[in-house]
């Protein structure tokens, strides 16, 4: 990152890369480690809801404190760590991007805390009035866990696509987001939405879908 180039004006993996050039130097990276951590807070805390659902634990102050918490890793260790790429579940290296990288971070902060909580009460180290809580519901919620944390890594990869999808083909994004994020009732309504015909509508989230099919694909080759 050139002195005159602002941190909002690099893509994520652009500024992820300066912030490390700038930490080997010795330089400061206070602002563009916040500009990051501020376009990652919103599908970090998605994540940090997903796992607290599993365990039934925590609420909106953890989440902050799960965040900071990660946010430290990723600043005192994680700088340091990240290569570009993560190995799979078969044990093959995959490349990743500076926020997929930093979201395995939340993930794996918010698992440990509350799969510690469940294996100190299950250990009898909870609070004495608090009922203990049994060995078959810590396992089902670690399993659980793990099934969320693989939905979070799945969510990650829609949310890649779909910004792809926005970049590249904007009409096409703009109509599936109404019709599957705002949950607009038919093509009736998101035609009237945008101003188009039902039949364009149609048309819009149909290349839409394709295109999402497509970028998913490359994102998981």
């Amino acid at each position: 990152m050139s002195d005159t180039t602002q941190p909002e004006e690099l893509d994520d993996d652009a500024l992820f890369a300066a912030v490390l050039s700038r930490k080997a130097s010795g330089e400061r990276i206070d602002r563009p480690f916040a500009v990051l951590l501020s376009r990652w807070r919103r599908p970090a805390l998605y994540v940090i809801r997903r796992i607290q659902q599993s365990y039934r634990r925590g609420g909106e102050d953890d989440q902050e404190e799960l965040l900071q918490d990660a946010a430290i890793k990723l600043l005192e260790r994680g700088l340091t760590q990240y290569r570009g790429t993560a190995v799979d579940d078969a044990g093959a290296a995959r490349s990743t991007s500076a926020r997929t990288f930093f979201l395995r971070i939340v993930k794996h902060t918010a698992i440990d805390r509350y799969r510690r909580h469940h294996e100190e009460l299950a250990a009898g180290g909870g609070d004495e009035d608090e009922p203990e809580t049994p060995g078959y519901e810590v396992a089902a919620s670690v399993e659980r866990a793990r099934s969320e944390a693989e939905r979070d890594e799945a969510a990650e990869l829609y949310w890649r696509a779909f910004e792809r999808l926005t970049a590249e083909h904007p009409k096409e994004a703009e109509a599936w987001a109404l019709y599957h994020h705002r949950d607009l009732d038919d093509h009736v309504a998101v035609a009237k939405e945008l101003g188009i015909t039902v039949v364009n509508s149609y048309k819009r989230i149909s290349r839409a879908q394709a295109h999402l099919r497509l970028f998913l694909l490359e994102l998981k080759s």
